[in-house]
């Protein structure tokens, strides 16, 4: 049991200072609390979880808010009862669903690959979410035994309303099951009828050998050789004194104290931000976190979150440097400073900086200043039209007028072309910002600066930044999922794509970029597959893609205009496309490189 220690209370408040004024702090704030109650009970409470399922698609359970149950089923690739399951499952769907019954399964066997379970399942006929728990941290809160468990959730409550066999009598080959106790308990509570007290009989399935167990046994993980290091290659660049996140990882106690808020926000996906599906592409310095890194912060937070040694290597943070790290840049820009108050949501706000170049520049990198990193969230460059004033906000992040350049998110400081390439900012451009801030909990000023390094010679490639950009489309209140579409323009020669930097405000829930060839085959390219509005992220490919002439990028976008979408500012609004919060975007940007003509 997790005593409350009244050492690390007032440790916790110190760190947050006067953020326990703010929302978003309050939040965590009533989540600590509660959580100092127990560690180790969490792991046996119903939680909110999210996987992506066979085909990359992200699942969480508490966005299934519009939605009366969620049926889980314990699955196993090549397991003759699971393939027996299988029409059953489908049909329940297909008479369930339009009754608010979702209905998806669990497989939490380790080394089955999605592929295994895609053709599985089209052998068979049946096509219906399979959520990959590969790290077993949904199973192990559920806490499965055996595949064949079958479960009823409550998504908003998260709570188990039935656990127990799908039916009795299924053998191999096909029979008629003798009773399907899983209809019956969803039929009752539908109903809202009382489920039965009837003793249910065992589940017969293949028990889960859960990794963790294999691994550490009854040994204690230690937190200085194995917790921190994970924490400082995951998440001390941001969770740091003065930055942008929360709360600062400054030492055992603090891990301690937030270790349940720890558990629930890597077992929903929430941390680290901008995960996307890392089956789709090969990507650089992208948030990631390992299943055997999960696996080790869960089993240890359930087993108490102690530090049976002497250190505490969490004490030792690095001093941020507040020097240009590139060296001094050739051109300093100063973005016009900011008032950002204390409390509340602030909206985008649209600046723009005159540059008076006397010539066209190449650059070959953007490095970033930061005024305040407690409150600057993101920070979009443009080269604008100097005829657009700031009266005309729309105008000046308009691609009728502008060219992206650059995307400032913390931690990174900068951004660097490849030596082979750079972007070419003419000398009729000026520069423009699309800003957005958190509020910290006090009055502040932001004034940041931006550093433009110039190369002397042309480069082999030139940066551009394409968009797939919708430019007209609204959401009504209320609806799930929207899918909306663009695509560019077809390439006129070969280009390389490089990046990506997805855009849309708070209704965007995922999206997809795909490459469409010549011959007309689709390649996609990335699979933001759980996308979050707090975390505007830039995604570099390990190897630059050739697209030959003819070729074209298309793009899908989702979006969720419920209230079970936790970014949502306004669920009862219907929703059109413009610059503020309360609006919503479709332009997501595509670095691409095309030859220079030397």
């Amino acid at each position: 049991m997790f005593k409350c220690d009244i050492k690390v209370v007032n440790e916790q408040l110190q760190s947050m200072r006067i953020r326990i004024n703010t929302i978003k702090s309050l939040k965590y704030l009533g989540v600590f609390f509660a959580a100092l109650v127990s560690v180790s009970a969490l792991a046996q409470r119903s939680t909110d979880f999210a996987l992506l399922d066979q085909h990359g698609t992200f699942h969480q359970l508490s966005r299934y808010g519009e939605s009366e149950f969620v049926v889980l089923f314990v699955q196993s690739n090549g397991e003759a009862a699971s393939r027996q399951a299988l029409p059953l499952l489908q049909d329940l769907h297909a008479r369930f669903n339009e009754q608010g019954v979702e209905v998806m399964m669990l497989n939490p066997v380790p080394g089955q690959s999605r592929a295994q379970t895609i053709a599985e399942l089209a052998e068979i006929g049946v096509d219906l979410p399979v959520l990959q728990d590969s790290a077993q941290l949904v199973a192990r809160s559920l806490q499965v035994t055996t595949t064949g468990e079958a479960f009823i959730l409550d998504p908003e409550s998260h709570d188990v309303l039935y656990r127990g066999p799908l039916a009795s009598g299924i053998a191999v080959p096909a029979t008629t099951p003798d009773t399907l106790y899983l209809e019956q308990a969803l039929l009752a509570l539908l109903a809202r009828d009382e489920l039965s007290e009837d003793e249910l009989p065992a589940v017969e399935g293949t028990p889960i050998d859960y990794l963790y167990q294999q691994r550490f046994g009854d040994r204690q993980i230690s937190y200085e050789e194995e917790i921190a290091p994970i924490l400082k290659r995951r998440c001390t660049t941001c969770h740091i004194e003065d930055g942008l996140a929360p709360w600062a990882m400054v030492n055992h106690r603090m891990i301690q104290g937030w270790s349940p808020m720890i558990r629930e926000v890597l077992i929903t996906h929430r941390m680290p931000p901008g995960q996307i599906d890392e089956q789709e592409g090969e990507w650089e310095d992208i948030h990631h976190i390992t299943d055997e890194e999960l696996i080790t912060l869960v089993h240890w937070i359930d087993t108490g979150a102690r530090n049976t040694g002497e250190g505490d290597p969490l004490r030792e943070q690095e001093e941020l440097n507040e020097d240009w790290q590139l060296g001094e840049p050739d051109l300093i820009v100063d973005v016009p400073a900011i008032e950002v108050p204390a409390t509340g949501m602030v909206d985008f706000k649209i600046r723009r900086a005159d540059l008076n170049l006397t010539q066209d520049q190449w650059v070959q990198a953007v490095a970033y200043n930061v005024g305040d990193r407690s409150v600057l969230h993101s920070l979009l460059v443009f080269a604008v039209d100097p005829d657009i004033t700031e009266k005309d906000e729309a105008g000046l992040v308009s691609p009728e007028n502008t060219e992206f350049i650059s995307l400032y998110v913390p931690p990174s400081t900068e951004e660097e072309f490849a030596d082979d390439s750079a972007f070419l900012l003419r000398q009729d451009r000026d520069l423009s910002f699309k800003i957005r801030y958190v509020t910290g909990g006090r009055d502040t000023i932001d004034a940041t600066r931006i550093g433009l390094y110039f190369r002397d010679t042309p480069p082999e490639f030139a940066v551009r930044n394409v968009i797939t950009l919708n430019p007209q489309f609204s959401i009504p209140a209320g609806v799930v999922d929207q899918v909306e579409r663009a695509q560019t323009p077809a390439f006129e020669s070969d280009v390389w794509v490089e990046s990506f930097a997805p855009q849309t405000h708070t209704r965007g829930k995922s999206m997809t970029i795909s490459a469409q060839f010549p011959d007309g085959s689709v390649q996609r390219l990335i699979n933001v597959a759980n996308y979050n509005f707090n975390w505007q992220m830039n995604y570099k490919m390990s190897e630059r893609l050739l697209l030959p002439a003819g070729s074209r990028l298309i793009a899908e976008t989702v979006y969720d205009n419920s209230a079970s979408n936790p970014q949502n500012v306004d669920p009862e609004a219907d929703v059109k496309v413009g610059i503020t919060t309360y609006d919503e975007i479709f332009s997501h940007f595509i670095r691409v490189l095309e030859p220079v003509s030397q």
